[in-house]
């Protein structure tokens, strides 16, 4: 073969592997993982619900009326039960926020027999392991749902739980100061105009400083709202809508469940929970949304995040599950959301117009004495919104108790530089890297430790480019030593 001929063949296999496969080496998210750090059953009672976190201390609430329970997590890789607070016959410990300035913990208890609607509220000393009930505030006959929790940023000592009361009768919202533990007072109230139809406020999330408030209207969608009056503490304070009726984002067949905006940009992450049939709407379950909340008159969608199960032609033969989103927390480009069935899930936010999922975990192991028969029965009942702290991910999981996890991957100083957030109040804090040891993985790798993103493919075009690049060599030294002689 002539040194031109070697030089062709050699350009030709060059065009040939430049134009092959680049697309899914190009497409292929970065390389993520959740590693379980520690996990405890909480005594695989089952029907875990909230969760959050002060100091060395966890609080895990109940889907049933059974009492919250204390954990120590001083040692995050063994969290340890060591107390519980006071349960109510009949009513469930459904939601609790703790203020760890304040030494404070609210614990919003609704009816499910006959049982009391409130808010109780505890306080501790020197040990989070040790909380008293201190105050309470009755909502009567009414049921609350949810609520946040405000710090005021200019009035630090000052925290308001918005209180969201779904579909009880009179105000969708109440705010009530949580300031002083052994007397909350209501602030005032709100309800959506008649003219936006059927929209039970299921929750609440508002901006650091107070002033905009994003509304989980159910299937009656997201609504934006100027919330600067309880902000301000003026008198007779109310919500304003920014969000016309007609200008709302839904997502039917589902709703919006919650709508948690992500710091320091212009977008609200919403989830759609969807029970299975004949609870609710079943097959397809709901996913979560992206949405641009730059112009709070006309929110608009801009990315679906979404698990296999979610694919309607896939739900249905996924198994007795509930395989939709739920709670968010999030960091600014990060989303970690629970998914019930599908476990915690944390997707990328570079481009919000195409989020990228980046690691899941998926946790079993532990057979709950009760379980609740309206989700189905898989193992994993991811629950609650997730907690930053220490640079951990904690988050309760109906079926399989507290879990703590390890994200590694894209973004991560943004998880291992947060001492404390949550999805479900705007308190934060910094902090350095987490020192706790991780547990170490038996083989086969235990359930709880997953880190489903593929990694980019080593690429089978290399043996060619190194053939190609041989004859590319050989042929110039074939010109070369005809040019010589």
């Amino acid at each position: 073969m002539t040194g031109r001929a070697h030089l062709a063949l050699a350009a030709a296999i060059l065009v040939a592997v430049a134009s092959t496969a680049a697309p899914s080496v190009r497409a292929a998210s970065p390389a993520a993982s959740l590693t379980l750090v520690g996990q405890n059953s909480v005594g695989s009672r089952g029907m875990n619900a909230a969760l959050t976190l002060a100091g060395s201390c966890a609080y895990v609430g109940s889907r049933s009326d059974a009492a919250p329970q204390v954990l120590d997590i001083s040692n995050p890789a063994s969290p340890q039960v060591v107390g519980q607070m006071t349960a109510h016959t009949g009513s469930t410990p459904r939601e609790l926020r703790a203020i760890p300035t304040n030494r404070e913990l609210v614990v919003l208890n609704y009816a499910i027999n006959g049982g009391p609607n409130g808010l109780d509220i505890y306080r501790w000393t020197a040990d989070c392991r040790s909380p008293k009930l201190t105050g309470h505030y009755d909502f009567g006959s009414r049921v609350p749902h949810e609520f946040y929790l405000w710090q005021d940023p200019q009035r630090p000592a000052r925290f308001l739980a918005y209180v969201t009361m779904f579909a009880s009768a009179g105000n969708a919202l109440n705010v009530v100061d949580v300031s002083n533990p052994a007397a909350p007072s209501l602030e005032g109230g709100w309800s959506a105009p008649s003219s936006y139809g059927y929209a039970p406020l299921h929750s609440i999330a508002l901006t650091p400083d107070g002033r905009t408030s994003y509304l989980s209207l159910w299937t009656g969608g997201l609504v934006v709202a100027d919330s600067s009056d309880f902000a301000t503490a003026a008198g007779s304070p109310s919500l304003r809508l920014l969000t016309s009726a007609g200008a709302r984002f839904k997502t039917p067949p589902g709703n919006v469940h919650s709508a948690v905006p992500v710091p320091g940009r212009s977008l609200v992450i919403t989830t759609d929970e969807r029970y299975p049939m004949p609870y609710g709407q079943g097959c397809p379950f709901g996913p979560a949304h992206v949405v641009d909340v730059s112009n709070p008159a006309q929110p608009a969608a801009l990315a679906t995040m979404s698990i296999a199960e979610n694919d309607p032609t896939a739900c249905s033969a996924a198994g007795s599950g509930t395989w939709t989103s739920h709670n968010p927390t999030l960091t600014s480009h990060l989303a970690l959301i629970s998914w019930y069935s599908g476990g915690l899930q944390v997707f990328g936010l570079d481009d919000p117009a195409n989020p990228a999922p980046l690691a899941s975990a998926r946790p079993s192991g532990v057979t709950p004495t009760l379980r609740d028969i309206q989700l189905g029965t898989t193992a994993s009942m991811t629950w609650s919104y997730p907690v930053i702290s220490g640079g951990l991910i904690y988050v309760a999981d109906i079926n399989q108790g507290l879990l703590v996890y390890r994200y590694q991957g894209p973004h991560q100083d943004e998880i291992q530089g947060v001492g404390f957030a949550e999805g479900n109040s705007n308190l934060t804090a910094s902090t350095t890297v987490a020192t706790a040891t991780p547990v170490v993985a038996a083989t086969p790798t235990p359930p709880g430790v997953v880190a489903p993103v593929a990694r980019p493919k080593p690429d089978s075009r290399l043996p060619i480019v190194v053939a190609a690049l041989l004859i590319v060599t050989l042929a110039a030294a074939t010109v070369w030593r005809r040019r010589r002689t």
